[in-house]
């Protein structure tokens, strides 16, 4: 590295040869000398030798925003006027206490590493950081999908200047304009962003992504940001499970309580409502399935376990009786009521 300007061992390095090195970035500057592309600023060509060698405001001379007619407006960014170059990182942590910064106009991931310092230079970064947090996005334009109308927050009106109620021809339009508070409110972030948001462009949803989910108008618009078809949807979305899978939601701006309704409980100790609880978990068709299926196999036990014995006890006693008599009926009578009970408390105690 060729070093320049020295301030207490954090020096300026001539960077000239790296930025030639990417080739895919080349320009040609206003004066017709061989340049590089500054991405964050577009259509800005610097020289070869931008931020090399010595302590100067580089900005001022090359960054669109820092036009030098402007510098009496209030607004005009006080980075513009800020000495600063690249410099050894290593060097800078090692041997001084100037804050160093890795460029975000030539990070690694263009082929080059390079780090610059405004306190080598006797100056101060501070109005480029701030400069840097307000504009976190780069003055980008937004394109948005509305996945329905929610009146009063987001609608459109007809030729005649009547709120739309539900969407129609109208919704695929985008020449008829939206209204409403989330549109208020859009415009009030891009009041506050200062250029940072140039421009939210409203759109509709994707037919495909409402075959996708055609149960949900919000889901499908959730859909067509992870098909990177917009950049971001507005309306009033539950989020849900599906839905963070696709994307990400910003903070809440409304919540819904929801609550759930329920009968007032009551203090009932009657017997025939303790009955009812009892018997609560089955229907009544049910519960006589269960009990006539206990007596036909407790009738069935008794013929084929005691019948023959019984039977053989009978022929001793009564050989002079009728073949079924009174006193057959009884004992058969008292046998199935025994394996009833048997069985039907078997039942209800659960084995």
């Amino acid at each position: 590295e060729e070093y320049g300007e020295n301030n207490n061992g954090c020096r300026c390095l001539n960077k000239t040869a790296d930025l030639t090195s990417l080739t895919e970035r080349a320009c040609t500057t206003s004066s017709g000398a061989p340049g590089v592309t500054l991405t964050l600023r577009s259509g800005s060509c610097a020289p070869l030798n931008y931020g090399s060698n010595i302590c100067q405001p580089h900005d001022l001379v090359y960054d669109p925003i820092c036009d030098i007619s402007l510098a009496t407006q209030p607004n005009f960014p006080l980075y513009c006027l800020q000495s600063w170059c690249y410099v050894d990182a290593d060097a800078c942590v090692r041997d001084t206490d100037n804050a160093v910064y890795r460029s975000s106009y030539f990070p690694v991931e263009s082929g080059v590493d390079m780090f610059y310092s405004y306190d080598a230079c006797n100056s101060t970064g501070n109005s480029w950081m701030e400069f840097v947090e307000r504009r976190a996005l780069g003055g980008i334009h937004i394109k948005a999908s509305v996945p329905s109308y929610l009146e009063p927050m987001i609608f459109k009106r007809d030729g005649e200047g009547n709120i739309i109620d539900e969407p129609g021809e109208e919704y695929y339009d985008n020449s008829v304009p939206y209204e409403g508070a989330y549109m208020n409110y859009i415009k009030e972030i891009m009041r506050i962003a200062k250029g940072d948001i140039t421009n939210v462009t409203y759109t509709y949803k994707s037919r495909s992504s409402t075959l996708k989910h055609p149960s949900s108008h919000y889901t499908a618009a959730v859909q067509d940001i992870e098909n990177g078809l917009v950049d971001m949807s507005i309306g009033p979305f539950w989020i849900t499970g599906e839905r963070l899978k696709l994307a990400a939601f910003t903070v809440p701006l409304i919540y819904d309580r929801t609550v759930l309704v329920i009968p007032k409980p009551g203090s009932k100790n009657s017997l025939s409502y303790q009955t009812s609880k009892v018997l609560a978990p089955f229907t009544a068709g049910l519960w006589g399935v269960v009990i006539l299926v206990i007596v036909c196999t407790s009738l069935l036990s008794v013929w084929f376990a005691n019948g023959s014995a019984t039977k053989r006890v009978l022929r001793r006693r009564t050989k002079q009786q009728p073949r079924f008599s009174r006193q057959q009926f009884g004992i058969y009578a008292r046998l199935s009521l025994d394996s009833i009970l048997e069985k039907g408390l078997f039942f209800f105690s659960g084995g």
